[in-house]
């Protein structure tokens, strides 16, 4: 008790400090502890709302107990709005999940949530909605919000089409994700324009209306899931590190140029049995702009991933720098590669360790890769071969089977729109 009372004499920004690492629905519930606590919560700069939070994960069955759930969330993040101190928000995060009210285009909650937030010059803004069908218009005051250096917009359960703001005027963001977006030419020009400063880009999901992303001052660019409609031309002399995913169901590729700060790729191949098996000559030179690297990560997911990966290795460049190589494996789909991994190899000369990661539940002949790898290795010269059951670029299966996931949807609303 004698502890509780000497964290209650701290002054007044120490305990808004501590309280800004709760969720929001926790630093409220503070109020209650003492009468020197009821209003601390409202001075707290983050605001952080989780549907989860809210309600338990086993939603009611019954359409008017969810609605009447969803209400009470709405009513809430009302309330708290309506009744904080302090005039700025350093952090405004908001996950709403199983939205089942239908609400009008122009009549969404986040209409009136966002006006505030934007007004309070918050420095991070992270929004993760599964809005009910696409009834949801991202409001363009978040293109303008001069204050922001982290954006992430994500909205599951429908692609939204592509934002058309006016205008972007963000010359503060360095950090922006845009997960399950249509992205047209338009937008990214305006995009990128307005954001001077943007350091990490990463798209997620989306569709890809667009030919080039060019661009003078980005360091990472992560192209997850995506589906191009046409090849795109990637030309980025800043850019340090590559992360992007080639799915078989593509029509188009992605061709990098003048990627000389490059030190670091990751490849993913994707083979989704679903979709149809699309092999392009323009992913066949995916690697032929990535020549300086040091570090190069392959992830192969699906049965037929290795005949990407044997398609891409036909025009393997030469890749003098490159000291470090990382295969991901969770289902088995590195077995029968070790001729596409002897070609790399033999391609790399200056190579030093080769990790090779896998799920701890592994096949026979993915275990005779294994040995065979060790042999190549010794034949080369590279002694070490390190074995990890945790991938870096993809944590677990699952990760990679809800990305396949996604990308599948996203192809069948492309082709079989509702």
């Amino acid at each position: 008790m004698a502890g509780a009372d000497r964290i209650s004499e701290l002054h007044d920004s120490i305990l808004t400090r501590i309280l800004s690492y709760l969720t929001t629905k926790e630093a409220v519930r503070t109020r209650s502890l003492s009468k020197r606590w009821r209003n601390v919560w409202a001075s707290v700069p983050v605001l952080d709302f989780d549907s989860a939070d809210f309600w338990s994960h086993d939603i009611p069955s019954g359409r008017s107990e969810q609605i009447e759930c969803q209400d009470n969330f709405v009513k809430i993040i009302d309330a708290v709005l309506a009744l904080r101190q302090v005039q700025q928000v350093d952090r405004f995060r908001l996950v709403w999940k199983y939205q089942v009210r239908n609400y009008p285009r122009h009549g969404h909650p986040l209409r009136r949530w966002i006006p505030y937030v934007v007004q309070q010059l918050p420095r991070v803004l992270s929004l993760y909605l599964e809005p009910l069908y696409d009834r949801l218009e991202i409001p363009d005051l978040i293109f303008t919000c001069s204050s922001l250096e982290e954006m992430k917009l994500q909205f599951d359960c429908c692609w939204l089409g592509s934002p058309h703001p006016p205008l972007v005027t963000l010359p503060h963001l360095r950090k922006l994700y845009l997960g399950r977006f249509f992205i047209s030419t338009n937008f990214m020009d305006k995009l990128l324009l307005g954001c001077p400063s943007l350091e990490e880009l990463e798209l997620h999901a989306c569709c890809l209306f667009i030919s080039q992303i060019s661009c003078g001052n980005l360091k990472s660019l992560v192209l997850n899931g995506c589906y191009p409609t046409t090849e795109i031309e990637v030309s980025i002399p800043s850019l340090q590190y590559l992360k992007v995913t080639v799915m078989s169901s593509q029509k188009a590729g992605y061709i990098f140029k003048n990627m000389s700060s490059l030190v670091k790729a990751s490849i993913c191949l994707f083979a989704i049995h679903q979709l149809g098996m699309h092999i392009l000559n323009s992913e066949a030179k995916i690697l032929t702009g990535l020549l300086g690297i040091t570090t190069l990560d392959v992830v192969l997911y699906g049965l037929r991933a290795k005949d990407m990966l044997e398609h891409i290795l036909k025009t393997c460049p030469y890749f003098g720098n490159l000291k470090f190589m990382h295969f991901e494996s969770f289902d088995g789909s590195m077995a029968g590669c070790i001729d596409m991994l002897n070609r790399l190899i033999q391609h790399s000369p200056a190579l030093k360790e080769l990790t090779f990661y896998r799920c701890q539940d592994v096949a026979d002949d993915e275990t005779d890769l294994i040995r065979e790898l060790r042999k190549l290795l010794l034949e080369y010269g590279i002694v070490e071969l390190v074995e990890r059951h945790q991938g870096s670029t993809y944590g677990s299966l699952s990760e990679l089977e809800k990305l396949s996931n996604e990308h599948t949807a996203l192809v069948e609303l492309i082709y079989w729109p509702t």
